[in-house]
């Protein structure tokens, strides 16, 4: 039996014994510690107390941390603090575990005096109560699984409450702390409903429970929400507490057969809203039952493991798990916690992070890190020394044994305690002489002090000779220095360390941790060690700012001041104690302390940080008119003397209350003179208003009344004001944008200015005037405040002209009117004006009184009144003209040009372009386009691309083609887009070139209003000719091209003597080709003979003997014909020869062209096989591969197309289809024919073989199939359109689109039958929109390219639908009539229908703007209310009142446009062609 300890007596004896027996322990009342089970206790002074002076000594508390078997259930903060602790300073908090009913905290007392440092480790006990009012409450119901891997009930209301005061400045929120806490263990959360497991109908409903088991067995062993079926894992940080007894949480059992009992860790925090602090929090494990499964089961010893330690005498050796280990069915090992139940006799257990100390505890995982170690004794021995050291492990359920006597304990994570288990350590003598450490324990001290070095702390041993060893600083010293005798320590030796004169001195810095690593040698053998030392902090930094953002409140408010304003924290002492001592207080306040609601305040000059977390420091401004302020505070803590900060300056802004209007200051004239080609800037002088509760920045002025005449003045342009910055350069600039607000610092500091009228004011003064007011920060107004200025003229205007295009016929006049030439000036009289002619016009003249003006030369307003100007045409084919005018008032001109349009008369017929090639070449059987090059007319009249070529006379061997369309006319525009083309459509033209001739009428077709494109064919209307239309011939040649292949027959039989020779002839062997000439033609010999062979008697080229007896393979034809060619009869010895065979059958086959759904008689000319063997063999055709798109057909009876496609539809193939077939039958009258499926298809082929018995022959033959358009044109899709009044919308093949199977979509033609009656159907031609009526066309490529579209013209509201009518048209086949609806939008009320069309206007010419061109409309009837509001003038031109020329306006109502009273005028300046006016409709 063992003498039955304390858990910590056996590590409290040894800490003794290494202090030498320090005497009485220090610990003078350790009364432990009280908690509520989930909250907070703080430990008071009166619960801990030590026989230690406030005044004398320092003193510190340190929480040891690595020993594992304390603290189980809660911890203990800080981890260092001062032995006279203050209150709420000192805190243990519960985790909320329901298993233990106590726990440990382990400390170690630290006292330093001036020359030693005294350490004693003691445990505090502490006591979990029942909490007889907690804000989280379990029950009524308890959370149960019923079976393994099944599902709890949902974690609401009935599993567990939270009760707690419900105030607006309370916010309640959980958090679930699985990572903190690893529950729950056995089992996962989860949300959602799992998937029933429905009865099959091939099994009994009794298997249904059995796979439902097996459904949530799987269920339960998944890892991600896919293979979940139904449920989702539940990932929550913090969420407000009401939501979280909704959200549905389940527990999912996963992890069988034990434990019974699992738990769901949760903490819940309320939190001050006001400060953002933790008003209170409390945590609880909320228990699982699992029904149906065992009681945790204690831990056991690891069979594997030695239980055996062989250790080095003064060696550290660490412990692995192959030397000590355990294991539990539920919990991992990771989480194991073993516990020294008895220590070993000598030495000590340590942990190597400070291996200076013992544990009497630790974990697996520091086990299997090899961080546990055997510290041996100091003592040395002869013999081997063999120790028992005992071990228990305890897991998480805390469920302890019976006491038992000293042992070393291993725990799981359920702390369930397992049997003991001991381990046998064996120490070896040592038999060495070099210097080797026995003991190191270590230096502890405070923070900035220095402590020796002494034997009871490094001892160090040498056989031989002790007096020799030396210890050499080599590496640490990162936060200190060394000393021997008070000099420098880089050396020194043993008796030093006994004689205490080595010492380390700390820096004073803010470290916990300093090392030194020694180099041990006594001069034969070295080694190295490191020494470790713990720093204590002390209390000698003070506390500093963290959080100081300005206070803002309203004037003569009171504002609390948060924790997110003003924050402190202190590395040495706890926050709640930071002090702030306020050593200036506010000016225009004072700050309050009000501890509770309905409690009266008082003014304080010092509060604590907990003062401000708890929201009861406020600042109270006294209402005086000062809005800036602030007060300064000292930070200080509670160490004596307190650490004192640096003065800090808290800022206080004060929000004006709006209680004092701006007030004007003295000597302000409200008043400028100003020049018109001026501006001028608004001062102080002229303008300044002054508030005491805003600053200049934020007095804003309103213009209320934007600057006007006083005067009846005509134009609306009074000036402006500006902003300096707005423009480039300090002058006039009519795109200066008009300033509305600015403020008195804008004033103050010459950024405001005033620009007169952009036109001239003529030649009087004028007097404008414009309406202010001023509003100060808080919103108080002072309005009326007029503003005056005198803007003085400047004569420095040209004379302004406004003219009109001037119209006049060819080789006709026009008088030159004030219509079309308007000259004023602001600054003259109408007197003094004059227009001098700066360059004449080019196609005719001007003339005063009949007599023409010269350039240089002059007329007056007064002439043209009287119309003594005009200009006469000079007959050319011009159709502009133009003259440049210089008007002048005498000081100043003003350049312009008079644009003449001049109606060309149709007087001249076109004419052929010389340096024509009238010749074109074509290759036999293609085609080549018609350029430029070869046919192009010009007609001064008629614009060129619209010239019409008629073709008088057709080609004879060919056919003209547009788009590969045959046409009988044609457009240049077709020739310069190379659209037209010649084809040759002849059969073989044979060796020599054939001639064709196009003959073409060009007529400028006068007669037509549209393009031909929107016409169908032939629905031209031929123009009246004048004159005579010119004629032309384009003549073309036909080229030949060798692409037919030669032919070969046999005639009559070869007869040659046996051993003799004959001459090959024309009559035995016929060869032909239409484009190859004889010359050329070579026959090659592919099967030579048998029982001879051929020769060619010509001598080879250069050579005069003849080749007579040599056998060829080949010859020329021509050699042939001259009688060259013999055959020889050479082998006839033992043998009587009959006949010979010279080739293989020869097997003719050309390809063939077959109209769609024709047939093609396969005749001699296409299928032909010769062969040249005595007697004849029989010759056979096979079709190994027939067509796809047709079939090949034999009869007697030829041409009958009706008849063969009937059979082949009733009958298959039988009897019709030809698969095999003979020469002989072909010779007897059978006709072979090719016949197509009528199917839409171009191209098609099959092969054949031809076989004599002993040669076979293939040959392939391609079908060109000419498509032939008998498919008629069909609507795919009609869905109609949608438009809003007056908008346009495009027709695109989305909702319209036909097809026809044999024609391309550029040939499908929509002929219009009739037009939409409420709106325009269009084609876009180039860049306009053409405007489409009856019999007018477009192409199923125009609506695909979005050419064609709806304009809605009606009025709005009266008709809802429209339409057009249309067939479909492919050159040949025609669909019945199709209609096409729009739907139009009914106009809601509120709602703009805008319709627009564009302007045509001339150089300086001006245009009203009606209601064709501009229409509004809100189905309101009231067209005064729809305004115009340009957000883009125009750049060449502006807008203005028909009644007040050269003024612009921006904005105008419908009623004006209705009215007529609205122009655009072009400045006669810009040579763009196009121009645009943005604007915004509105009706308010």
């Amino acid at each position: 039996m063992h003498v039955k300890l304390g858990v910590f007596s056996w590590l409290l004896l040894l800490l003794l014994w290494t202090l030498g027996g320090a005497g009485a322990s220090l610990v003078k009342v350790n009364r432990g510690l009280q908690v509520k089970r989930g909250q907070t206790a703080v430990l008071q002074e009166e619960d801990l107390q030590f026989h230690i002076p406030r005044q004398r000594d320092a003193c510190k508390l340190e929480v040891v941390l690595n020993e594992p078997i304390t603290q189980r259930v809660g911890t203990l903060t800080p981890q260092v603090f001062d032995c006279h602790f203050l209150a709420d300073e000192v805190k243990y908090v519960h985790n909320g575990c329901p298993i233990l009913k106590q726990d440990t905290v382990l400390l170690r007392l630290y006292r330093f005096t001036e020359s030693e440092t005294h350490t004693e480790l003691f445990s505090l006990r502490v006591e979990i109560l029942e909490p007889d009012c907690s804000i989280i409450k379990l029950g009524p119901k308890r959370l149960e699984v019923v079976e393994f891997y099944g599902l709890s009930d949902v974690l609401d209301g009935n599993a567990v409450t939270f009760n707690y005061e419900r105030r607006a400045n309370l916010e309640c929120h959980v958090r679930i702390i699985t990572l903190e806490s690893h529950l729950p263990t056995h089992g996962q959360l989860v949300t959602g409903q799992p998937r029933a497991v429905e009865a099959r109908g091939d099994e009994p409903h009794s298997f249904v429970p059995l796979r439902q088991q097996l459904d949530n067995k799987e269920r339960a062993r998944c890892k991600s929400e896919e293979c979940l079926k139904g449920l989702k894992l539940v990932q929550i940080t913090r969420v407000p507490c009401d939501d979280f007894l909704r959200m549905g949480i389940r527990y999912q059992h996963i992890d069988p057969p034990t434990p019974d009992v699992d738990y769901i860790a949760i903490r819940l925090d309320l939190v001050d809203t006001r400060s953002s602090s933790i008003y209170k929090s409390e945590q609880a494990w909320i228990p699982v039952w699992v029904r149906n499964a065992m009681r945790n089961q204690p831990p056991k010893a690891a069979f594997m493991s030695m239980f055996i330690l062989e250790v080095d005498q003064f060696i550290m050796t660490p412990l692995s798990t192959a030397t000590l280990d355990a294991e539990d069915n539920e919990t991992p090992k990771q989480r194991l916690v073993f516990n020294v139940t008895r220590p070993p006799r000598e030495g000590f257990i340590t942990h190597l992070a400070d291996h200076t100390k013992p544990v009497s505890s630790f974990t697996w995982t520091d086990l299997n890190g090899m961080l546990i170690a055997y510290q041996p004794p100091n003592s040395t021995h002869t013999q081997r020394r063999n120790y028992e050291v005992e071990f228990e492990a305890h897991d998480s359920y805390f469920e302890k044994s019976v006491p038992i006597t000293v042992e070393f304990e291993a725990h799981d994570s359920y702390f369930e305690k397992s049997v003991p288990m001991t381990v046998h350590v064996s120490v070896r003598t040592a038999d060495t002489n070099a210097p080797r450490v026995s003991w190191n324990m270590g230096l502890s001290l405070l923070e900035g002090q220095s402590r020796p070095i002494t034997w009871e702390q490094l001892q160090i041993m040498d056989n031989d000779n002790p007096k020799a060893v030396r210890l050499i600083t080599v590496d640490g010293l990162q936060h200190g220095r060394l000393t021997v005798r008070g000099g420098k320590g880089f050396m020194f030796t043993i008796s030093d360390i006994k004689a205490g004169v080595v010492r380390y001195h700390h820096d004073d810095s803010d470290t916990t941790k300093d090392y030194v690593v020694f180099r041990i040698t006594d001069g034969i053998h070295h080694t190295r060690h490191k020494f470790p030392i713990s720093v204590l902090p002390k209390d000698d930094s003070p506390p500093f700012l963290i959080t100081n953002t300005v206070l803002e409140l309203a004037e003569g408010q009171t504002a609390l001041l948060r924790g997110s304003v003003l924050q402190a924290a202190d590395t040495d002492s706890s926050d709640d104690y930071i002090l702030y001592n306020v050593t200036r207080p506010p000016r225009a306040g004072e700050i309050m302390k009000m501890p509770g609601p309905g409690v009266t305040g008082y003014p304080v000059s010092r509060f604590l940080q907990k003062d401000l977390f708890h929201s009861v420091i406020y600042y109270r401004h006294l209402g005086n008119e000062v809005f800036d302020d602030s007060f300064e505070v000292v930070l200080s803590d509670f160490h004596d003397p307190p650490n004192l900060s640096e003065p800090q300056v808290v800022v206080i802004v004060i929000n004006p209350v709006p209680d004092q209007p701006p007030k004007e200051a003295p000597g302000v004239v409200r008043h400028l003179v100003v020049k018109e080609t001026e501006v001028i800037h608004l001062t102080k002088k002229e303008l300044h208003f002054i508030d005491q509760e805003s600053p200049d920045l934020e007095l804003t002025y309103t213009v209320t009344t934007l600057p006007f005449f006083t005067s009846n003045y005509g134009s609306q342009d009074a000036g402006r004001l500006f902003l300096v910055d707005s423009i480039p350069k300090f002058t006039k600039d009519p795109d200066a944008p008009v300033l509305r607000l600015f403020t008195q610092h804008a004033v103050n500091f010459l950024k405001v200015a005033y620009m007169p009228p952009i036109l001239d004011i003529g030649l009087h003064p004028h007097h404008v005037q414009f309406v202010l007011s001023v509003t100060n920060q808080q919103g108080t107004t002072v309005t009326g405040i007029c503003f005056n200025v005198t803007v003085l003229p400047v004569d420095n205007q040209p004379p302004q002209v406004l003219t009109n295009s001037l119209r006049v016929e060819e080789g006709g006049e026009c008088w030159v009117s004030e219509d079309h030439l308007s000259v004023s000036d602001p600054d003259s009289s109408e007197e003094r004006l004059r227009v001098q002619v700066k360059r004449p016009p080019q196609h005719g003249a001007i003339q005063l009184n009949g007599t023409p003006v010269r350039t240089g030369q002059a007329f007056t307003l007064l002439d043209l009144k009287r119309l003594k100007v005009r200009y006469v045409h000079d007959g050319s084919e011009s159709v502009r003209d133009d003259v440049e005018f210089i008007a002048t008032d005498g000081n100043n001109t003003a350049e312009f040009v008079l644009d003449i349009k001049v109606t060309l008369v149709n007087d001249e017929v076109p004419v052929l372009m010389p340096g024509l090639r009238p010749t074109l070449d074509c290759a036999e059987g293609q085609e080549v386009v018609i350029s430029v090059e070869n046919l192009y007319a010009t007609d001064a009249d008629s614009e060129d691309e619209r010239l019409t070529y008629m073709i008088a006379r057709q080609p004879y061997y060919g056919v003209v083609q547009r788009n590969g369309l045959v046409v009988d006319r044609f457009s240049q525009a077709d020739v310069i887009a190379r659209l037209i083309s010649y084809r040759h459509t002849g059969q073989e033209i044979g060796l020599t070139p054939r001639y064709d001739t196009i003959t073409v009428v060009i007529s400028d077709s006068e007669g037509e209003a549209v393009p031909a494109c929107c016409y169908e064919t032939g629905a031209q209307h031929t123009p009246q000719l004048t004159h005579t239309l010119p004629v032309y011939d384009l003549n073309i040649t036909v080229f030949p091209v060798d692409n037919q292949a030669p032919t070969i027959s046999t005639g009559d039989v070869f007869v040659v003597d046996e051993g003799g020779s004959a001459t090959l002839k024309e009559t035995h062997l016929k060869v032909a080709d239409p484009d190859t000439p004889e010359g050329d033609l070579e026959v090659v010999i592919l099967s030579p003979p048998q029982v001879g062979y051929i020769e060619n008697i010509l001598p080879s080229p250069g050579f005069e003997k003849s080749n007579m007896g040599i056998s060829i393979g080949s010859f020329q034809y021509s050699d042939l014909l001259q009688g060259h060619i013999n055959y020889v009869q050479s082998r006839h010895q033992r043998m009587e020869p009959t006949r010979d065979q010279l080739m293989a059958p020869d097997f003719l086959a050309r390809n063939i062209t077959v109209s769609e759904g024709q047939v093609k008689e396969l005749d001699a000319s296409i299928f032909n096989a010769v062969d040249l063997d005595v007697p004849r063999d029989r010759l056979k055709f096979s079709v190994v591969q027939p067509p796809q798109h047709g079939s090949i057909v034999g009869s007697y009876h030829a041409n009958e197309v009706a008849r063969f496609r009937r059979l082949v539809q009733d009958a298959g193939d039988a009897g019709v289809v030809m698969r095999d077939f003979t020469m002989e039958e072909l010779n007897n009258g059978m006709t072979l024919m090719y016949m197509h499926d009528d199917s839409e298809s171009e191209q098609d082929g099959f092969d054949i073989e031809l076989s004599d018995g002993k040669h076979t022959l293939q040959r392939h033959v391609c079908v060109n199939v000419l498509p032939v358009n008998d498919e008629e044109p069909h609507i795919i899709r009609s869905t109609g359109a949608a438009v809003e009044v007056g908008e346009s919308r495009l027709i695109s093949s989305a909702v319209l689109y036909a097809q026809d199977k044999d024609t391309p979509p550029y040939d499908i033609t929509y002929v219009i039958e009739s037009v939409p009656s409420h709106g325009l159907l269009q084609r876009k031609v180039g860049s306009d929109w053409v405007k489409l009526s009856v019999g007018m066309n477009c192409t199923q490529e125009t609506v695909d390219m979005n050419q064609l579209r709806y304009v809605h013209t009606g009025p709005p509201g009266k008709h809802r639908q429209d339409f057009f009518v249309f067939h479909l048209l492919d050159g040949q086949n025609q669909s019945p009539a199709q209609h096409f609806y729009i739907a139009i939008k009914d106009l809601e009320k509120g709602d703009i229908a805008l319709m627009l069309r564009p302007v045509k206007a001339s150089r300086g010419e001006r245009v009203l703007l009606t209601t064709d061109v501009l229409l509004a409309l809100d189905g309101t009837d009231q067209p005064e209310e729809l305004l115009y509001a340009l957000t883009a003038p125009p750049s060449h031109g502006q807008v203005e009142y028909v009644q007040h020329p050269g003024l612009p306006i921006h904005s105008f109502s419908q009623m004006d446009i209705a009215a007529q009273l609205v122009c655009y005028i072009h400045d006669n300046r810009a040579t763009a062609t196009r121009e645009w006016i943005r604007f915004v409709v509105s009706n308010g």
